[in-house]
């Protein structure tokens, strides 16, 4: 197991592999056309961050715990501490973002890393919105998270498949080979959602 300053090591040297002042500029593009999106499928606001309990971070800000180095991106469930408003969420959600892993998956498969991040933050909207829909458990084992990341992964495909975006088609061509084999009739469709 890796000491503290090991891990901070580890950290700061990845540090030269995170996001830039022009790779946010296309994070807040993404974060913007994919709350757009997952919120027009799913008849959820996520296009004011204040209104749904939603936060998107990036490498430097991540706590020790929420680091991984073999995934583009994670969701963590968080409970609110403090006082709480009546009319407020307790839960949270957090999507974490690994840039050094987002940039060099963009690098090395040659895709662009505006579509890209489109392509992930639709994705963890989409989990979100089931979350919150109940139309699955955060709490899953192992064979039922398979599953619901084949679907959506899916779902992901559907919303992003007719939209004009630079590269989208390769990054949509690149993940569509990373689904899980699952029988169609246990796949919900956008459709069927709204």
């Amino acid at each position: 197991m890796a000491s503290p300053t090991d891990r901070t090591r580890s950290k700061s040297s990845s540090l030269l592999d995170c996001f830039g002042p022009r790779h946010l500029i296309d994070l807040d593009s993404a974060t913007r056309l994919a709350g757009e999106l997952v919120s027009e499928a799913f008849g959820l606001d996520f296009t004011n961050f204040k209104q749904w309990p939603v936060d998107i971070r990036h490498y430097p800000q991540l706590s020790e715990e929420e680091m991984r180095s073999d995934v583009l991106a994670q969701l963590f469930r968080y409970n609110r501490t403090g006082p709480v408003l009546k009319t407020s969420k307790t839960d949270f959600w957090r999507i974490c973002l690994y840039d050094p892993v987002i940039l060099k998956a963009a690098e090395r498969d040659e895709l662009s890393l505006h579509a890209l991040l489109c392509y992930v933050l639709t994705h963890e909207f989409i989990h979100i919105s089931r979350f919150i829909r109940f139309m699955e458990l955060f709490s899953l084992d192992h064979n039922q998270r398979a599953l619901e990341e084949t679907i959506v992964h899916r779902q992901t495909e559907l919303i992003l498949s007719n939209k004009s975006i630079v590269g989208l088609d390769k990054v949509l061509s690149h993940y569509r080979e990373h689904h899980l084999p699952v029988d169609d009739d246990c796949i919900n469709s956008i459709e069927e959602i709204q």
